[in-house]
């Protein structure tokens, strides 16, 4: 599936723009893939999740086995609520976004996203899994707001998720993390706002 086809709770092309204008490293999008994780990932996702950075950043920082993986996995899909999704690029497996932890009576979840290190290069994949994680998660009727948590080591992070118009809403004493809200009727906003700008139609 082509960024272009990939159904993203915007129009196709509207979201080539929005990235052609986010990333100027980027020409097009044929090269591009976001899908749901698959048994078949399951070896790359894992080689993610058990780099050193990643695992620094996570609530839970051990390493992770790959019966563990494997369990996890058959879990969450399992589930009701399984959106967890893959950035390929060039037939690179470049990283993961996800959406997690339905809360059912608030109409949110957790939301987060990881992306292989060892890829270096000029291109913010960061934000392009950021942008197509929450496309995906908004399209979803049910879900009003998703939240994130950073953990305190790491609070010069919350910049970047403020960016992208979060609000910092309290510290986790117990694990140690900050939490932060994104209301789905102010993702609407900011991606009118640029839309709105450059007289897209």
């Amino acid at each position: 599936m082509s960024l272009q086809k990939a159904r993203l709770g915007a129009r196709g092309n509207r979201t080539s723009l929005f990235l052609l204008i986010m990333d100027k490293e980027i020409k097009d999008f044929k090269n591009f893939s976001f899908k749901k994780i698959t048994k078949e990932n399951l070896e790359s996702v894992l080689k993610i999740r058990n780099q050193e950075e990643v695992r620094k950043a996570s609530i839970n920082n051990k390493i992770i086995t790959r019966d563990e993986h494997e369990k996890w996995f058959n879990k969450k899909i399992m589930s009701n609520f399984f959106h967890h999704y893959y950035l390929k690029h060039d037939n690179k497996f470049i990283g993961i976004g996800y959406g997690e932890n339905f809360d059912e009576k608030n109409n949110t979840c957790l939301w987060g996203l990881y992306r292989d290190l060892n890829i270096k290069s000029s291109i913010k994949y960061g934000s392009i899994i950021l942008y197509l994680t929450f496309e995906n998660l908004f399209s979803l009727r049910k879900i009003k707001s998703v939240r994130c948590q950073v953990l305190k080591e790491f609070e010069w992070f919350n910049d970047w998720y403020i960016r992208w118009v979060h609000e910092l809403e309290n510290f986790d004493d117990k694990k140690k993390c900050f939490n932060l809200l994104l209301k789905k009727i102010k993702w609407d906003e900011i991606k009118n706002e640029i839309y709105n700008k450059l007289n897209f139609k």
